[in-house]
């Protein structure tokens, strides 16, 4: 596993965007995940030197903006392989899965993922790129 990113709310996305950029940052994936009823949340890939970005999320709706997670919404890890990460984890005693199997999502192009939290609450993602 490689650190992927990690993910912070914001309200702004302009804003953020600018922000981060003046610190050395590049605009790179942008997508819009709708979680349906009217939910989305707007995402920006701000990459660095290096593999880590910072990826901006900006919900539709003021009830999404900050959970039990805080402000920073997740990290997550890079995998080859989500399906045999999870897989190995099990075999390890992991079991805080969010879900029972990983999901395919139609952003970035198409991912597969799954979350699960960590002895403090931090919600972490495991992410296969598709491309």
């Amino acid at each position: 596993m490689t650190l992927g990113h990690v993910a912070v709310f914001t309200k702004d996305m302009d804003k953020s965007i600018k922000f981060y950029e003046t610190l050395g940052g590049k605009q790179g994936l942008r997508s819009v995940l709708n979680l349906g009823e009217g939910r989305s949340k707007d995402l920006a890939h701000m990459v660095f030197d290096g593999e880590a970005t910072v990826e901006l999320v900006c919900p539709s709706h003021e009830d999404m903006f900050i959970t039990e997670t805080g402000v920073c919404e997740h990290f997550c890890f890079n995998v080859d392989n989500v399906d045999e990460t999870v897989k190995e984890l099990k075999a390890k005693g992991i079991d805080s899965f969010v879900t029972e199997e990983p999901a395919n999502a139609d952003i970035f192009g198409g991912i597969r993922i799954i979350f699960l939290t960590g002895p403090n609450g931090e919600l972490i993602e495991l992410f296969q790129d598709h491309q």
